[in-house]
């Protein structure tokens, strides 16, 4: 297996970088962040940016937590890529990382400084220093069972092929991880139900609000409402209820909703 290695330091635009270099090199394998990546899946692993603290973060990064390490080695044995990219800080941490997936400890290194101009790497730096923001280098679709806190927009990147001249769509994903020192915000359970409250009010349909119930999950939060609501085409206009309440609050407050539960309990004429 042919190993490559994109580094720079933390905030450079590697995790951004790294479509393209995978892209020029054919590399369709990718380790970043704690997780193993194939064609814009993930396919193990436990990403840093899902970490509560920095130090988990770095942790859940280069591979200290057994359970994730054996997981990704399962899944490399189970792949037998013939190229991998993996993304790191530092020449020590590329080690450390091969070292622990039982990898070897030869790669070919490729610097952030070699594949992005100052400008971007400066522009990249300001991002991660003013709004706390990470690349992922996955579609959001791909992200939204892992991540709390998408960015709803997510950036597509096109490249041209050398030979033919056609042109290759990818995706990336911009998010804020709980770890990150402006990420560290906290948004009031009471908050989000006034906006579920304020969705339910606008509604034509909804007669009455019973009742609102927010259950945290490791990745998102899920929404419970009891209504009293008009009896034509019920089933419709609950499944538009159920899009609002979770556009609304997932574009206010960047949490994401797993579910919305719309519960009618009476009927009105």
């Amino acid at each position: 297996m042919k190993i490559y290695a994109l580094i720079g330091p933390s905030g450079t635009g590697k995790s951004y970088r790294a479509l393209m270099v995978a892209y020029e090199k054919g590399i369709d394998y990718i380790i970043d962040d704690g997780i193993l990546i194939h064609k814009s899946k993930i396919l193990a692993g436990t990403s840093a940016k899902r970490s509560r603290t920095s130090m988990e973060a770095v942790k859940r990064a280069i591979f200290e937590y057994e359970e994730q390490k054996s997981e990704l080695m399962r899944e490399l044995e189970r792949q037998k890529p013939n190229r991998l990219l993996i993304i790191g800080t530092s020449e020590n941490m590329i080690s450390k990382i091969m070292e622990r997936l039982g990898l070897g400890f030869e790669y070919e290194k490729i610097s952030i400084y070699d594949v992005a101009s100052e400008q971007e790497i400066y522009q990249a730096k300001t991002t991660r220093a003013l709004q706390g923001i990470h690349t992922v280098p996955l579609p959001t679709f791909e992200l939204k069972c892992h991540f709390s806190g998408i960015i709803k927009n997510p950036v597509k990147l096109f490249f041209k092929t050398k030979d033919t001249n056609e042109i290759k769509e990818f995706e990336k994903t911009l998010i804020r991880p709980t770890f990150s020192y402006l990420g560290k915000y906290y948004i009031s359970e009471k908050a989000i139900i006034q906006m579920i409250k304020y969705e339910l009010e606008k509604s034509d349909f909804v007669r009455k609000v019973y009742n609102i119930k927010i259950h945290k999950a490791p990745d998102g939060i899920e929404i419970e409402v009891t209504v009293g609501a008009g009896l034509c085409r019920m089933h419709v206009e609950a499944a538009l209820l159920q899009r609002e309440i979770a556009g609304s609050v997932e574009g206010m407050t960047l949490i994401n909703v797993k579910v919305v539960d719309v519960r009618i309990i009476r009927a009105y004429y």
